[in-house]
């Protein structure tokens, strides 16, 4: 259990990898991808996803990403994404880095920046003092955004195996295009730790692109 306020990087063994973009995008499908190539690179790996990763969080997700496209304003969802984090850090990613494993994270802080920040119109520092107070402040060592058009993104929503999850998509596609305007506006302020990938191209491609950064940042060789 992480007690303070601040994450010691000094404890920090592991590693830390986001993926972010908007619905549709394939992200847990390059996790599954990720994860399998880094196994076999002899590697202990966990994926996870937010809103969720604990028993509490994946309770709770159910009530966020389904249902009625009204039901949270984008203050509500800030304070319950934050709350579910915390938990989430505390539980399952603190633990897991300082045993030196390789999480791999179905969004993060960088979607509640985008998508209650930046569409939402939440003051982007109020919700950065939130993340340092309450979160330990921690970032991934990498985020990869995956970028697409958000109509196909949408188009292929629909063919989701859980098509309750939906409360998102239905905010029409002038919404997802700012969700998508804003994971760029982050990209272009930290490139440093965003890397964009085009998700347009087939999983395999995708794949592989993503494999090598990750490789590229782990020192792998093939």
């Amino acid at each position: 259990m992480i007690s303070n306020n601040n994450f010691n990087a000094s404890m920090k063994k592991g590693l830390f990898i986001s993926f972010e973009g908007g619905e549709g995008v394939g992200k847990s499908t390059q996790i599954n991808l990720l994860k399998q190539f880094l196994v076999k690179k002899k590697n202990k790996v966990i994926s996870t996803r937010e809103p969720g990763g604990t028993k509490e969080g994946e309770y709770i997700r159910k009530f966020l990403v389904s249902g009625d496209k009204n039901a949270w304003d984008a203050y509500s969802e800030a304070l319950i994404f934050n709350a579910l984090r915390r938990e989430h850090i505390n539980k399952l990613i603190g633990p897991a880095i300082r045993n030196g494993e390789i999480v791999l994270c179905d969004r993060y802080v960088d979607s509640t920046i985008v998508y209650q920040g930046l569409v939402g119109q939440i003051n982007r520092k109020k919700l950065l003092n939130l993340h340092e107070t309450y979160c330990y402040n921690l970032y991934p060592d990498l985020t990869l955004f995956l970028d697409l058009n958000p109509m196909v993104g949408l188009e292929r929503t629909k063919n989701r195996n859980n098509k309750n999850e939906n409360r998102f998509e239905k905010l029409g596609l002038d919404y997802h295009q700012k969700i998508l305007d804003g994971f760029n506006f982050l990209y272009n302020k930290f490139p440093k730790r965003i890397i964009k990938i085009d998700a347009s191209q087939t999983k395999d491609v995708i794949s592989d692109n993503i494999n090598y950064h990750v490789s590229e940042l782990l020192n792998i060789n093939d």
